[in-house]
């Protein structure tokens, strides 16, 4: 036999019976240790103690192993972040296995986001694949800790809403640096040990230091008593200086005492506001000035972007929501972000500041009627469509489907596989938000038409709560619509969520209610789709019987479509029931002829899995060198194809039928190999392997045996 090690050592022992072992990397792993600390802001002035402070902070992590967490809190635009910035990437040489960051979008004027969403997107960063990712929180926190537990790492939450809402994403024990930010206090964090950093706004001297930067010593010494106005005007927040600083510095022939004038002009505007903090106040009052003095086309782009419900937004949402081209609105763009009133990320993508996407908000609903806001988020909503589609159609080329904008040529184009997957996953956040608000404004159409645009990305890389999320929100859709097809499209893709989670009663529940929906609509195909969600769920419940009545009718309707692949998955189908139900010469026919069409294809994946029910098939039949030449080429074809999860199985399959045949330390050499690969991705058969191997090694007394150390 032949056998593939996750791992660069091999300890070996007594090795018999011809047992090769060879190192493979399988693909994407291992990945680098993740860097997604932003880099330290532009203009970050004084706040000398509060460094120094954080520093022996991070000083006694490195010193003494322990890990330390600190919040950082706030009122809005006193500059949290940049303090946090500052410090982190003073100190992240000193943590060697990298950085995580996440936008928690506590006060952002959107839904806070939910502890699994950044919880995935760290399990993911740290190497664990997008499949394997558990989908419930306990489950995700508890993966994360033993993931982080030892390492040096940063793990930066900003604009935390709740402690509720950190503490999942907290580490396992360690040397690692933990940073919180928000505009709250947190107290309840003092239970986790954390220290507190509540942070003011600049000193005089510090808000003046912060203008000196941006306008230039020259200009401010031209006008002290000008430029210390300034500052107490802007209540010392570095958001609200740097706001008006910006104005000032794109018109160098402006006297600092020109905004000192409009914005104490504003007093008494200031008395009429009743609520709010101080500091919200003031930053409120250099937005109003600044908006002002805006050029009408950058003004409308501001106002209408507070439509996009998400995060994060680029050059083509801007022409979106103002129906412009790229290039038209590129300038006001520009002059959005001369102005402060947006930020450009290091990937080209621009955001809001919290407080400017509520005063933008504020601005629109003055400004704009409920019609154009809505026209606004429609021709977004339609321009994320076509490039989610376009990127879906990449992920699956073949796969067929409902929605209008397939048919249509798109100006999106991605280079392969991977580049769309990276973009949809990227986007996910913001796809998310705008299937939530696009079904709140009544836009069901869009919003199933969205859902479906997400399935190579939900198929590939999973995702669980985001994908129920947003079907159900797509049923409800087109539900509302009384459209059947597509209520039963989003039906079978619930179901095919469930069935990934193991859930297999609700999995029959969804599919038999789509099958419902596809037979009254006259719909072949989507009733092929929906019989096989249902024969899986059958056959998970041990309901042979019915799974093979299910897997023979969706096989018959493919076949009279002419959908060869269909054909070929549903006899793959068939195999692996008629083997639960111990017709191993049946299914043995089956799978191969399925295998017979994957070959022709190339699909290395599926053809890992039918040759692995191959095996299964031939060791109930005592056909045992047989099943094992199957599981060698299982083996094989799934390291092609870069199928983690599928070595392991095949490895773990490799050692019960050594254990079968009596070899003992070939099924100790698989064990390890399998272990190794469950362990690296968090699999639950991780414990299976790890009993089996604590079992030979009691009973053999510790002996000795060849096992791998996987890298770590």
């Amino acid at each position: 036999m032949s056998g593939s090690v996750v791992g660069s050592i091999i300890q070996a022992g007594t090795v018999q019976g011809g047992v090769h072992l060879h190192q493979v990397v399988p693909k994407g792993w291992p990945l680098p240790a993740p860097a997604q600390l932003l880099p330290p802001r532009p203009y970050f002035a004084d706040r000398t103690a509060e460094l120094e402070r954080l520093i022996q902070v991070s000083d006694a992590v490195t010193g003494s192993g322990d890990p330390a967490t600190v919040v950082i809190s706030g009122v809005g635009g006193v500059g949290k972040t940049s303090l946090g910035l500052a410090w982190l990437n003073r100190v992240r040489e000193h943590f060697p296995d990298g950085q995580l960051y996440s936008n928690l979008r506590g006060f952002s004027g959107a839904d806070p986001v939910t502890p699994g969403e950044p919880l995935g997107y760290f399990l993911r960063s740290l190497g664990v694949p997008p499949d394997v990712v558990p989908s419930d929180l306990g489950e995700q926190a508890a993966l994360f800790r033993s993931l982080t537990a030892g390492r040096r790492l940063i793990i930066m939450l900003d604009g935390a809403a709740s402690a509720a809402q950190v503490r999942p994403m907290f580490p396992g024990h360690g040397p690692t640096l933990v940073l919180v930010t928000s505009r709250r206090r947190l107290p309840g964090l003092a239970l986790d040990g954390a220290s507190f950093l509540p942070l003011g706004p600049l000193d005089e001297d510090g808000a003046v230091q912060l203008l000196d930067r941006m306008l230039g010593g020259v200009r401010t010494r031209a006008e002290p008593a000008a430029t210390r106005s300034l500052a107490a005007l802007c209540g010392r927040l570095p958001l609200a200086l740097c706001t008006s600083a910006a104005r000032l510095a794109i018109r160098g022939n402006w006297p600092i005492s020109r905004v000192v004038g409009e914005l104490a002009d504003e007093r008494g505007r200031l008395a009429s506001l009743s609520h709010g903090d101080e500091g919200e106040i003031s930053v409120r009052l250099v937005f109003d000035v600044t908006y002002r003095d805006l050029p009408a086309d950058a003004a409308r782009l501001y106002r209408l972007l507070s439509v996009h419900p998400g995060v994060h937004f680029d050059v083509s949402d801007a022409a979106a929501v103002v129906d412009s081209s790229t290039e038209q609105v590129a300038g006001p763009l520009e002059t959005l972000a001369d102005a402060n009133l947006v930020e450009e990320e290091p990937d080209g993508r621009h955001r809001f500041h919290d407080l400017a996407r509520l005063h933008a908000r504020d601005m629109a609903n003055r400004e704009e009627t409920e019609d154009s806001r809505v026209r606004a988020f429609e021709r977004l909503l339609e321009s994320r469509l076509g490039i989610a589609v376009a990127a879906d159609r990449t992920v699956i080329p073949g796969r067929w489907h409902l929605g209008r904008h397939y048919e249509a040529a798109s100006a999106a184009s991605f280079t392969d596989t991977a580049d769309a997957l990276d973009w949809l996953e990227r986007e996910l956040p913001n796809l998310v938000d705008m299937v939530t608000t696009a079904h709140d404004l009544g836009l069901h159409r869009e919003v199933w038409e969205l859902c479906e645009a997400m399935w190579g990305l939900f198929t590939f890389r999973k995702h669980y709560a985001s994908w129920i999320r947003t079907h159900e929100a797509g049923a409800a859709s087109a539900s509302a619509l009384g459209d059947p097809r597509a209520e039963a499209r989003m039906l079978e893709a619930l179901a095919s969520a469930h069935l990934n989670l193991r859930d297999f009663r609700t999995a029959a529940d969804l599919s038999v209610r789509a099958l419902q929906l596809e037979r009254e609509a006259g719909h072949a195909r989507g009733e092929a789709v929906a019989l096989e969600c249902l024969g899986v769920a059958r056959l998970a419940t041990d309901d042979i019987a019915g799974a093979i009545d299910a897997f023979n009718r969706a096989r018959e309707i493919q076949g009279e479509i002419g959908i060869e692949r269909g054909v070929a998955m549903m006899t793959r189908r068939l195999g692996e029931a008629l083997a639960r139900d111990g017709r191993t010469s049946e299914a043995i026919d089956h799978l191969s002829r399925a295998l017979g069409y994957f070959d022709e294809q190339g699909d290395d994946y599926n053809r890992a899995r039918i040759l692995m029910g191959i095996a299964g098939a031939l060791a109930a039949e005592g056909r045992l060198r047989d099943a094992g030449d199957r599981l060698s080429s299982a083996l094989e074809a799934a390291t092609r194809a870069g199928a983690r999860h599928e070595q392991g199985n095949a490895h773990l399959a490799l050692a019960r039928l050594a254990r079968h045949d009596g070899d003992a330390d070939s099924e100790h050499a698989h064990l390890e190999q399998a272990h190794a690969v469950f362990e690296a991705l968090g699999a639950p058969q991780a414990t299976e392997t790890r009993d089996r191997l604590a079992e030979i090694g009691s009973r053999d007394g510790g002996a000795e045996r060849p096992r791998v150390i996987p890298d770590r």
